[in-house]
């Protein structure tokens, strides 16, 4: 039979492992690395839940744990970038067309993404994933002002960045599309 601290230690596992995946694995750019990360991430957790204060929700604390334990990780290897194949949570619809539509997006978006430097690409996620600009400043152990700085910068590098390789329009449906540039050669 499983005791309380365990089955609430599975419970935070559950609720959380893949939103810590995705962003460690967004950080890494390591798939396996990424995998090794969270594990560590949620070890530790569990050792040191008697520490969480509730000054922040559950996942920001995670990400916190998880974006250190990078940060050590970084400082031991040189990071190799690998598989591209975690992109953000689809929103949920029933449409199979539009689930593509949003996939095709969502891939184009996050290829973008890996043009930004850590710097800027790593609010930026967070942004884009919901979290407040004091999560994201908690996480990165930066001040608000430092955090929100790197937010309006990285909107910008990417908002000229994909001024510069897409067309983005809206369809009929007011979703938001995306078409590459086509690239003109002269001869």
């Amino acid at each position: 039979m499983l005791d309380k601290e365990t089955m609430y230690s599975e419970d935070i596992y559950k609720d959380n492992y893949q939103n810590v995946f995705a962003f460690i694995y967004h950080v890494t750019k390591d798939r396996y690395l990424a995998e090794d990360i969270t594990q560590e991430t949620f070890v530790k957790s569990i050792k040191k839940i008697h520490t969480f204060r509730n000054e922040s929700s559950l996942s920001v604390w995670l990400n916190k744990i998880g974006y250190n334990l990078f940060l050590d990780n970084k400082r031991k290897i040189v990071l190799l970038s690998t598989s591209k194949d975690i992109s953000p949570k689809l929103v949920a619809d029933n449409s199979l067309a539009l689930k593509v539509e949003q996939k095709i997006m969502s891939d184009c978006v996050q290829s973008k993404l890996l043009l930004l430097t850590e710097t800027y690409r790593t609010p930026l996620f967070l942004d884009i994933n919901g979290y407040s600009n004091l999560e994201i400043a908690n996480i990165l152990n930066c001040s608000l002002e430092n955090a929100k700085i790197r937010l309006h910068r990285a909107r910008k590098k990417m908002k000229e960045i994909l001024g510069k390789d897409c067309n983005l329009y809206y369809d009929e449906r007011n979703v938001l599309c995306c078409t590459p540039k086509r690239i003109t050669l002269e001869l």
